[in-house]
């Protein structure tokens, strides 16, 4: 079972050398297998979403990191806002603080996934239970069609934003999983455990400020004619590039 580690901008200092791990599994796994990207020069892959709001969950095994989850608020600038908002012709793109957009996950080439109760489904474990404790209603994202059918398994209500679509040789939507306690409960039972995966250590970040009203927000946006005046409030990034 993975020890699921809670990773933002306030206490990643005590995180250098898994965080760097990190990062060199995704671009093995993006870059060097999908070939999203060109190889780097360091051997990291990070893109412009890799900013302060970004959360990231690392599942560890044996002090190694063996799957992950980058978690970014949807009223932020996010893959699906920036790059595939087309695939959200049914809602119109997600743009809520409390709306959570999940990308990068992979799992290490040597670690057998054992099915439906294996890693990838300790990992949503771990990501449904971080998305309760902090006020989270829907995580989801671009993925790949197959997490459809694995959410499904674990019982979870799943809505799509848009029709299935090919992206680099792969079938993928759009779509979002609600936060519920049932849905914890689901997963929970189909693992067989009874305690948290969650590892928390050092300063914590909440995902949604205590100041944000949640009633200033659309749960989606549709496409805006150039003149409309509707902004949706946006932190800063501050890119993780240099790192």
């Amino acid at each position: 079972m993975i020890h699921a580690h809670v990773v933002t901008s306030r206490n990643r200092l005590l995180y250098e050398r898994e965080f760097d791990e990190f990062l060199r599994r995704r671009h093995d796994a993006f870059v060097r297998q999908k070939q999203w990207r060109p190889e780097s020069i360091d051997g990291r892959e990070v893109d412009q979403f890799d900013t302060d709001v970004a959360t990231y969950i690392l599942g560890m095994q044996d002090e190694q990191v063996v799957t992950s989850a980058r978690l970014i608020p949807t009223s932020d600038p996010h893959l699906v806002s920036e790059v595939f908002p087309d695939m959200c012709e049914l809602t119109g793109v997600p743009r809520r603080p409390d709306y959570a957009e999940w990308t990068r996950t992979f799992v290490k080439g040597d670690v057998a996934d054992r099915g439906i109760r294996g890693t990838i489904t300790q990992l949503s474990y771990a990501v449904m239970e971080y998305a309760l404790d902090e006020g989270l209603s829907a995580v989801g994202g671009i993925q790949k069609t197959y997490f459809m059918a694995h959410h499904g398994r674990l019982r979870w209500k799943v809505r799509p934003c848009g029709l299935a679509k090919e992206v680099g040789g792969e079938w993928c939507i759009v779509a979002y999983t609600d936060v519920t306690q049932e849905a914890l409960v689901s997963v929970r039972r189909l693992l067989g455990i009874d305690h948290s995966l969650l590892v928390r250590r050092g300063e914590q970040r909440p995902f949604v400020a205590d100041s944000v009203n949640f009633d200033s927000y659309p749960r989606f946006i549709r496409s805006l004619p150039a003149d409309a005046n509707f902004e949706v409030p946006k932190r800063p990034p501050h890119s993780f590039a240099s790192a």
